[in-house]
């Protein structure tokens, strides 16, 4: 039976995960088998704090070992129906809305579909991706997990580059009804590129500002008065029309 876009992303981000983790795993037991052979001949278990050091280091590469084997066993699994769907908004089960988002995708609907940065020729894409679609917004993460945020309930979206001491040198932000979504790149012109594709498919009331100012300005608005923010969209959004 052919996988929809949901399933197929899911496929593939755990064929890449489990290589990764299998690879991390190895070079782990390699590295805790190096330290114990180094070790062994000085190491006195008569002593308190000798074995102190070793209940915490056995500690160390038990939950290690541990959190590996449980994300080898999350990424041997393929969601399906929806399930590496997170729905903010609640408005339907998972499957319903990953039924919807598999048509659309498989309709060729698509209106935008960028991944966060940007990969030299050759190399396979992968990390956050963004894409459009008739009805929702998904905002994918490296594990596949996609958060699908419907058309209708985003209020403005836009690049803002970091101030400084912020840590992200760009992001990707987006309004919506109930919260703010953020996305993190390196590439400021990639991510305002993709701000614009956007813009011809969702509307931006803010087009005659800054947005690198404006979007600290909203972004506090949003948190401290929500219906502020509302009053100043609605204002902006009457006089666009």
């Amino acid at each position: 039976m052919k996988q929809g876009f949901l399933e197929q992303l899911s496929s593939q981000a755990n064929q890449r995960n489990r290589k990764l983790f299998t690879v991390l795993l190895f070079v782990f037991i390699g590295l805790v088998a190096c330290i114990g052979f180094a070790v062994k001949d000085s190491v006195d278990l008569t002593d308190a704090t000798t074995q102190k050091f070793v209940i915490c280091f056995s500690v160390v590469v038990a939950f290690f070992l541990v959190s590996i084997s449980y994300i080898l066993f999350y990424t041997s699994r393929t969601a399906v129906k929806g399930q590496n769907l997170i729905l903010p908004f609640q408005e339907d089960t998972k499957e319903a809305v990953g039924k919807i988002i598999d048509r659309e995708v498989a309709e060729g609907k698509t209106q935008v579909d960028e991944y966060i940065e940007i990969f030299s020729d050759g190399k396979k894409p992968h990390g956050d991706r963004i894409l459009l679609l008739p009805s929702y917004l998904l905002l994918c993460n490296g594990m596949a997990r996609v958060t699908a945020i419907p058309r209708d309930k985003i209020y403005w979206l836009c690049a803002q580059p970091a101030r400084k001491g912020y840590s992200f040198l760009v992001r990707l932000v987006i309004f919506t009804e109930k919260k703010t979504f953020y996305l993190e790149g390196s590439d400021i012109p990639h991510l305002e590129e993709i701000a614009e594709k956007l813009y011809q498919y969702i509307p931006n009331v803010f087009s005659d500002y800054d947005p690198s100012d404006l979007s600290y300005e909203l972004d506090s608005l949003f948190d401290k008065n929500r219906a502020e923010f509302l009053k100043f969209y609605e204002e902006k959004r009457k006089a666009d029309v």
